[in-house]
């Protein structure tokens, strides 16, 4: 599976979208948005890295079966 990345600014915010090759529409988008004071502004980077770290595991995914999952774990 291959990706089409697109990063730019959009009105100064840097924003990135990404698109599976053979869809339309993107699997990931994300544009900054401004926080108050610089821990706020790590979280929205923690944000990007959760959406990438998720996009990249959504290819392994495919194969997986899971078993026995429990509430709390879904909760979660």
């Amino acid at each position: 599976m291959g990706y089409r990345i697109e990063a730019f600014l959009d009105k100064g915010k840097p924003s990135l979208n990404i698109y599976e090759i053979d869809q339309p529409n993107p699997c990931l988008t994300w544009t900054f948005t401004e926080q108050v004071n610089e821990e706020h502004s790590q979280g929205e980077l923690h944000r990007l890295f959760r959406k990438l770290l998720l996009l990249t595991c959504k290819q392994d995914i495919g194969n997986v079966r899971v078993f026995c999952l429990s509430k709390q774990f879904l909760d979660s």
